[in-house]
């Protein structure tokens, strides 16, 4: 009896200690952080309804109210349904995805006004998921802000567009819009300030952050953001996404016109057939995992469809202050994925270096190799071919994929007048951060593609089955980045009273940038964009060949209208091709 009662007052205890928070759904029962963390979260909490049956394809739904007036708000969230497999998040997957993740002081109330991170996480817009356990923001909430992460559908779920069925695409952007306004309604009763909201999105979450950025709403729905790593300003021509849902729909088995037919398919078909789909795995940029997103890629992603997207991001440019940034060698971590180990990437030939620059760039190939030629590598990896392949690739991708695509949106925020900074992120860590990369191979990832993550979410101590402890300065290295982060939250301006961030000016060819260097420390220096000019010309060089042309999917090919699927209209194609030449002018 006596061991009965002490249950049931530990019991107690437990369930007066959890945390909870009443909103207009419910209310939330959360859970607390560990390892000394004084921070809060309440997981998988809904912001749309389950877009399942006839909701697949739709925009999102508003969530209503929680059943019996109460959430448990403990368990991870379901990730959505992946098409990809290079940035799972693990966990269980599902459709019922929409949901997001909250991370709050203990000592916070509906009073606090504390400044607000919003989290979109990166995966090419096909995988990824707000349960990464490099997500954690318990260390973010202990420092005093609140972190909100954002669950949105990928693949052809939350980007197919195929006007003659009904479905009008970028519904990834706006389960992003939603849950934005979700945070508007509900991040108070947190402690949140909702005029302190800064988006932060990383790869294609940068991507999506930066289009949001430059819709007419942004400024009511966040004070600042930023984008860490983004792949692209440019988004996809209306009649390349047309063809795609067309093809997709084929590849299915479903007219063009038959929405129902689509919506009917299990997860199982829909990821089948966009693996086994030839056409969606062909044309200029489709080169496995070290591929390129052009305008005219065949793919699904966000896409100027006239009403979410009125115009085009890379011309509008942002409403808000931004941060724009890039890690110095971002190209590294995609590269090393296409070989098994160092035996294959010694093996790598030059031949194979031509195939990657031909399959990615089309007739912009030569230029390309001409300023990159594996001459100019081959002397700092000691005259090895292999080695030499393996660096060409990666700094192609670092310079073409991420840093000049940033370039862009700085000139674009610049020419609005709009306060915009940069960085580059250069430090090398001394532990990996993520389970599918090798400890022994450190030395080689360096500053590469998401290496700055773990920093600005203060995980740093994860453990992959190898000694590694990273060191008092990274420690040290991430509170200031989550500092200068969290200022951007609060001021609309990243500077804080230990750097001085200067912001980003347009100067004559890029080659000394203003921006902040984050290497051991964070320190204000001069970044160069200079290569810039050579992707400015690359990019108009590939829009003006409209290299891929290749089997498009048309009405005749389906006996009924795609309502869009032709050739590249000439007024979107203008309008993008034009940016190109503006970019260019720059450098004049």
């Amino acid at each position: 009896m006596l061991l009965l009662q002490n249950m049931l007052l530990a019991f107690s205890a437990i369930a007066f200690a959890s945390p909870s928070v009443t909103i207009d759904a419910g209310t939330l029962q959360g859970g607390q952080c560990e390892n000394g963390k004084n921070a809060n979260y309440y997981k998988g909490i809904p912001y749309a309804e389950a877009p399942l049956g006839q909701l697949r394809f739709e925009p999102p739904k508003a969530y209503g109210k929680y059943p019996n007036g109460t959430l448990n708000a403990t368990t991870p969230a379901t990730s959505c349904i992946q098409f990809g497999k290079a940035f799972l998040p693990g966990g269980a997957y599902s459709e019922d995805c929409l949901y997001v993740d909250v991370w709050t002081p203990s000592e916070a109330t509906k009073d606090s006004k504390l400044p607000v991170k919003v989290w979109v996480y990166g995966g090419s817009n096909t995988e990824g998921g707000i349960s990464d356990p490099i997500y954690n923001g318990c260390t973010i909430a202990d420092e005093g802000a609140i972190l909100v992460s954002i669950n949105y559908r990928l693949g052809p779920i939350g980007f197919l567009g195929l006007d003659s069925a009904g479905i009008y695409g970028n519904q990834g952007i706006q389960d992003i819009l939603l849950a934005l306004e979700w945070v508007q309604n509900n991040v108070a009763a947190f402690g949140g300030d909702t005029k302190k909201v800064v988006l932060i999105g990383q790869s294609a979450g940068a991507e999506d952050a930066f289009i949001i950025a430059t819709l007419p709403q942004a400024p009511s729905l966040f004070r600042a953001a930023i984008s860490e790593s983004i792949p692209n300003t440019q988004l996809m021509f209306n009649s390349t996404i047309q063809s795609s849902g067309a093809s997709y729909a084929q590849a299915l088995n479903c007219s063009v016109s038959d929405k129902t037919c689509l919506q009917d398919k299990t997860v199982a078909e829909l990821r089948d057939a966009y693996s086994n789909n030839a056409y969606l795995n062909e044309g200029i940029g489709k080169d496995d995992e070290i591929g390129m997103r052009f305008p005219t890629s065949h793919g699904f992603d966000a896409y100027v469809d006239g009403t979410v997207i009125a115009e085009d991001p890379s011309v509008r440019g942002p409403q808000v202050p931004m941060i724009i940034g890039f890690n110095q060698k971002e190209g590294v971590l995609d590269t090393a994925s296409q070989y098994p180990g160092i035996q294959a990437i010694e093996s790598a030939t030059a031949a194979q270096y031509q195939t990657f620059l031909s399959d990615d760039f089309g007739a912009a190939a030569q230029l390309v190799g001409d300023y990159y030629p594996l001459s100019l590598f081959q002397a700092s990896v000691g005259n090895s071919t292999g080695w030499a392949v393996f660096e060409a690739i990666s700094t192609v991708l670092t310079d073409a994929h991420f840093k000049c695509p940033g370039y862009q949106g700085l000139l674009e925020a610049a020419r609005k007048n709009i306060s915009v900074w940069t960085y580059e992120f250069t430090h090398n860590s001394s532990c990996v951060w993520m389970d599918t990369m090798e400890q022994s191979a450190i030395s080689v990832y360096g500053a590469t593609h998401t290496a700055e993550l773990p920093y600005l979410f203060g995980n740093l101590d994860f453990d992959f089955n190898t000694s590694c402890n990273s060191t008092p300065t990274e420690y040290s290295l991430g509170k200031q980045m989550r500092k200068l982060w969290t200022a951007m939250a609060e001021n609309g301006n990243p500077s804080t009273d230990d750097v001085q961030w200067p912001r980003f000016e347009v100067t004559a060819n890029g080659s000394s940038t203003p921006g902040l260097i984050i290497g051991n420390s964070t320190v204000p220096g001069l970044i160069d964009y200079s290569v810039c000019q050579l992707w400015a010309k690359v990019n108009a060089t590939i829009l003006s060949s409209n290299a891929t042309a290749t089997g498009r999917p048309t009405a005749s090919s389906t006996s009924l209208s795609t309502n869009g699927a032709g050739n590249i209209t000439g007024t979107k194609a203008c309008a993008v091709f034009s940016g190109m030449l503006m970019v260019l002018a720059v450098f004049v």
